[in-house]
């Protein structure tokens, strides 16, 4: 029971991350300096892809060892779909905390260090979007 509560939040938090990671694209895209609501806005927006992240990283291993051959033996496709998501979202949250990171320490002379964060907020954001997208059918698939 509680596993499905922890994957429920999970999913929520990858939803609340895809569209949030819009929100610094669409603020560091003309490469200003950020103000302090925005600053607060690119800090949480990571954060909160950092916590659907983790709670991923931690019912891992409860999906490893009771779902996972499961999913597999009814459908490779499916499974290699999962895996698929699994690798996505790495790659999401190096992608966000690299631009988090990048945008809150440039220097305000650094508009193009900021352009370049907004491109990768944008590309995370639509990585986020395939990878919920692909929880969601894979969900939909097995019952989990």
């Amino acid at each position: 029971m509680i596993w499905r509560v922890i994957e429920s939040v999970h999913g929520h938090f990858g939803v609340l991350a895809a569209i949030a990671l819009l929100h610094p694209a669409i603020l560091l895209r003309r490469g200003l300096p950020l103000s302090r609501g925005a600053r607060w806005s690119v800090g949480l927006t990571t954060v909160c892809t950092a916590v659907a992240f983790c709670l991923g990283v931690g019912i891992y291993e409860h999906y490893r060892e009771t779902v996972k051959r499961g999913v597999f033996l009814e459908s490779a496709t499916i499974g290699f779909l999962f895996e698929t998501k699994e690798h996505l979202g790495f790659a999401v949250i190096a992608l966000a905390l690299g631009a988090g990171v990048a945008a809150l320490v440039a220097p305000a002379s650094a508009a193009g260090v900021r352009r370049a964060c907004a491109l990768i907020y944008a590309a995370a954001a639509f990585l986020c979007a395939v990878v919920v997208a692909l929880g969601t059918f894979v969900a939909s698939t097995k019952g989990f």
